[in-house]
C-alpha cells in the first residue's frame, strides 16, 4: 500500500492536509462513486438510530432536567437550610422512572442493544474502504476503475477486518473512559451550581466557595477536552494503521502515538475541526428534539447525510496525516543514522 511517492513527499501543514484530502476526493468521482455505494446501508442504520435512540435519550434527559428542576442534587427536595452552618434538611424524591419505562423500554432495547452493533460493522467497513482506496490513489495509483476498487475493497475487508476490530474497540474504549470523566465533572457542575437556586438563604462564603470550584473544575474540563480531541487523532490513526499496517490492537495505538509525537498539535488542530462541525451539524436536530420533539424526516437526513461526508472527509485527512507522521519519523531517523556515521567516522580518524 506504501509507495515511495508517498514517502518523498514534504512535510504538510493544517491546510496542506485538506487540500490534499479533499484533491483526492474531488479529483476522483470513482472513488466518490465507491463511498457512495458503501455508505447507502451505514446511512440507513444512522437514520434508524436516530430516529429511535436520539429521542430516547432526549426524554430521559428531559426528566433528569425537570425533575431535578425543582429538586436539587442527588434528587432531594431541600426542606430548610441554615445560613450559619450551612446545613440543609432535606428528603429523598423517587425518580419517575416507571413513565419512561413504560414509554420507551422496546425503543431504548433495539436502539441500544442492535443498531449500534450493526453500525460499528458497517461503519468500519466504510472506513477500511475509504482508507485503503484513498491510500492507494494518494500513492500515485488513481487510474483504478470502480471494479478495481471494489476487488481491492474485498481484499482488503477479508486482510483487515479482523484487526482493525481489535483496534476500534480499543479506541472506543479509551474514548468512552475519558467521556466518562468529562460527564461527571460537567455534571457535578451543573448540579452544584444549580443547587443555590434552591437555597432560601445563601452567604457570601458559600457563594465564593461555590465560584472556586467551578473555576477550578470548569478548568479542568476545558483541559480535558482538549487531551481529549489531541487523544482522538491518535485512537483514529490507530485504526488507520490497522488497516494500511501490520498492526493491530493496543499495538496499532501505541505504533500511531509513537510516530506522531512530534506532530500532536497537528493532530489536536484537524480533530479539533471535525469535533466543532459535529457539534454545529448536530445541534440544529438536537434543539429540535428537546424543543419540539421531533427532528423530522427532512432534519434527521441532512443531519445524517452531513455526519457521513464529514466522516469520509476525516478518514482521507487522517490517512494523509498517518503518511505525514511517518515520513517525519523515517527522516528524523535517517538523520539519525547519518549523524551517527558521522560521529564514528570522526572517532576513527
Amino acid at each position: 500500500m506504501e509507495s515511495h511517492q508517498i514517502l518523498s513527499k514534504p512535510k504538510l501543514g493544517f491546510s496542506t492536509s485538506f487540500r490534499e484530502a479533499l484533491k483526492i476526493l474531488f479529483n476522483h468521482p470513482k472513488f466518490v462513486s465507491l463511498i457512495i455505494f458503501f455508505s447507502f446501508p451505514l446511512l440507513a442504520s444512522l437514520l434508524a438510530n436516530q430516529i429511535l435512540l436520539h429521542p430516547t435519550f432526549i426524554h430521559l434527559l428531559k426528566l433528569l432536567y425537570h425533575h431535578s428542576l425543582h429538586n436539587p442534587p442527588s434528587i432531594l427536595r431541600i426542606i430548610n437550610c441554615k445560613a450559619s452552618a450551612r446545613i440543609c434538611i432535606s428528603e429523598a424524591i423517587p425518580f419517575p422512572i416507571k413513565s419512561f419505562k413504560e414509554t420507551h423500554s422496546q425503543s431504548f432495547l433495539i436502539s441500544t442493544l442492535l443498531l449500534p452493533v450493526i453500525i460499528f460493522f458497517l461503519d468500519l467497513l466504510n472506513t477500511i474502504a475509504i482508507v485503503s482506496i484513498s491510500a492507494a490513489i494518494y500513492g500515485g495509483n488513481s487510474q483504478m476503475g470502480f471494479k478495481e476498487m471494489l476487488v481491492q475493497v474485498r481484499k482488503m475487508v477479508a486482510l483487515k477486518l479482523r484487526g482493525s476490530v481489535e483496534t476500534s474497540l480499543f479506541s472506543v474504549l479509551l474514548a468512552s473512559l475519558t467521556l466518562l470523566g468529562l460527564v461527571a465533572l460537567s455534571t457535578d457542575i451543573f448540579y452544584r451550581t444549580k443547587g443555590i437556586s434552591f437555597m432560601s438563604i445563601i452567604d457570601i462564603s458559600f457563594i465564593t466557595e461555590l465560584t472556586i470550584f467551578t473555576l477550578f473544575f470548569g478548568s479542568i474540563f476545558v483541559v480535558l477536552l482538549g487531551k481529549y480531541i489531541e487523544w482522538s487523532a491518535v485512537w483514529h490513526m490507530g485504526i488507520v494503521i490497522s488497516i494500511l499496517d501490520k498492526n493491530k490492537g493496543y499495538i496499532a495505538i501505541g505504533v500511531a502515538s509513537y510516530l506522531s509525537r512530534g506532530s500532536r498539535k497537528l493532530g489536536l488542530s484537524l480533530m479539533m475541526v471535525f469535533f466543532v462541525l459535529k457539534m454545529v451539524f448536530g445541534f440544529p436536530c438536537l434543539y429540535a428534539l428537546w424543543n419540539e420533539g421531533s427532528c423530522g424526516v427532512l432534519g434527521n437526513v441532512v443531519f445524517v447525510s452531513l455526519n457521513c461526508m464529514e466522516n469520509v472527509v476525516m478518514w482521507v485527512v487522517l490517512m494523509v496525516y498517518f503518511y505525514d507522521c511517518k515520513r517525519e519519523f523515517l527522516g528524523k531517523k535517517v538523520d539519525l543514522e547519518n549523524n551517527e556515521k558521522k560521529a564514528i567516522e570522526a572517532v576513527k580518524q
